[in-house]
């Protein structure tokens, strides 16, 4: 019987130019330690993704193939995600990884999209239980200017595991000293969240203003952060959120004090809610689905008061596409 070894390679002059910074490549060699085939996948926002699978001419029709899909397939649960996507271009391909247990999707989740040709086929498959998403709070400080809402945005790190590189509100996830703080809060407050699957209110405010706090070395008011919206990160990838949005106004005297004390931006700023939609439609900054979403929706308020009167009805998203489908009956009033 034919045996064979697969192994993690970080680089291989064998295999042309190295993998993505994150990701992984995985090659398979003969009791000589001749190269047979190697299988590269790339890793966004938790979510990895199948690149290729190329079996050596002399080594190929001997199971190699599939012996490497289910080596990445281990390799990507045992890095806690749940799935695992691909592209095909040729129909012996489709039938490839029809018969491994693939399925075709309509298309590839948001942080992989950019891959796909119009030619190209997504395929996907469920390899384990979906991780259950972490509690989170993100909190979108709001200012008037003469020139519209800005916000307080953080652009952060490139070397992040999560959101690596993107333009984001300050925030984080909920910790566990979060649910042991108790505030008053407006019964409007306490009621916006009955229809989601989030921690008690008082924990979620906690949270947010422990996080700007770290962040940005403002302390805020309970009162003063406003129930906005619910979006939790799709299945699938190894990092998953249930993320409470809060929206909060900043005057204008006050302003001047939000900074960057964290280690996880590069800077943080006062900027125009609808520079940000620009720059990144014009491929200068990197929004997160949420966050393109949620900006386009506060580009249509002239003001912070305009905002804070809408009282939108908040129910969770479970979607990676940049557009909030605000429930019927929304905003309420």
């Amino acid at each position: 019987m034919e045996q064979w070894t697969i192994r993690r390679a970080v680089d291989s002059d064998q295999l042309g130019p190295p993998p993505s910074e994150r990701g992984f490549v995985l090659v398979s060699e003969a009791g000589d330690s001749t190269l047979q085939g190697y299988a590269r996948v790339l890793e966004a926002d938790g979510r990895f993704h199948l690149m290729e699978v190329h079996v050596l001419p002399d080594w190929r029709r001997r199971g190699i193939g599939s012996a490497l899909v289910s080596a990445v397939e281990a390799e990507v649960v045992g890095r806690d995600a749940t799935a695992l996507t691909l592209l095909t271009s040729e129909p012996d391909q489709g039938v490839f990884f029809d018969k491994l247990g693939y399925r075709l999707l309509d298309r590839l989740p948001v942080a992989l999209r950019w891959l796909a040709e119009p030619h190209h086929q997504a395929m996907g498959r469920s390899l384990a239980p979906d991780v259950v998403p972490r509690p989170a709070v993100s909190v979108i400080p709001l200012r008037d200017t003469p020139n519209g809402l800005e916000t307080f945005a953080q652009h952060r790190v490139g070397t992040m595991d999560f959101a690596a590189g993107a333009v984001v509100f300050p925030g984080g996830r909920v910790d566990p000293p979060d649910h042991e703080m108790r505030f008053s809060l407006p019964p409007s407050h306490v009621e916006a969240w009955a229809d989601t699957a989030l921690p008690s209110p008082e924990t979620l405010v906690a949270a947010g203003i422990r996080e700007v706090a770290e962040e940005c070395d403002v302390l805020l008011e309970p009162a003063s952060l406003v129930p906005w919206d619910n979006w939790v990160t799709p299945a699938g990838g190894r990092r998953r959120f249930d993320v409470a949005f809060f929206v909060t106004e900043v005057a204008a005297e006050d302003a001047a004090q939000w900074g960057n004390t964290t280690t996880e931006a590069i800077h943080s700023r006062w900027e125009p809610v609808a520079g940000l939609l620009k720059d990144e439609e014009e491929g200068r900054i990197r929004l997160m689905a949420p966050t393109k979403a949620l900006l386009a929706e506060l580009a249509g308020f002239a003001t912070v008061a305009e905002v804070l009167a809408h009282s939108p009805l908040i129910t969770a998203v479970e979607d990676d596409e940049p557009v909030r489908p605000r429930p019927p009956g929304a905003p309420a009033s």
